[in-house]
């Protein structure tokens, strides 16, 4: 297990039901790719990254920040979706640089991006998408 994987797995402990596990661990960001090349790489560092964690019942988010040299490992909020909340995923992307809108029932839409290659922040990273819809659907 990765020093990231431990990370997500002792803060989500706390908030796990009786019998529910974390299947599965994700590293997540919202910053498109275009911001990234406009400001030179400058736009990287800070907010708007995330570990991620599938359980049977709900996908947890925590929300962290990219330093000058590497991703921290703190938690600056706790964020849960359902999967009986989530309208639909729609998956897109190509090569290495996946993408995926969750649509909720109640009208808003969250994109998250991933990079499949970033398996050194999160076991789970390559599986991520596919599961997130096979438990939706369950």
């Amino acid at each position: 297990m990765h020093k990231f994987d431990e990370f997500i797995h002792q803060e989500l402990a706390p908030h796990l039901d009786p019998g529910e596990g974390i299947e599965l661990t994700g590293f997540l960001y919202t910053k498109s790719l275009k911001q990234v090349v406009v400001s030179s790489g400058l736009s990287l560092i800070g907010d708007g990254y995330f570990f991620a964690a599938l359980t049977r019942k709900r996908m947890f988010v925590i929300a962290t920040e990219m330093g000058i040299a590497s991703l921290k490992m703190m938690n600056k909020e706790l964020g849960e979706i359902l999967y009986s909340d989530i309208k639909s995923i729609k998956p897109s992307g190509f090569l290495n640089q996946k993408m995926f809108v969750v649509e909720l029932k109640d009208g808003r839409a969250l994109t998250f991006r991933l990079n499949s290659l970033a398996t050194h922040y999160a076991s789970g990273q390559k599986q991520f998408i596919d599961r997130l819809i096979q438990l939706q659907k369950m």
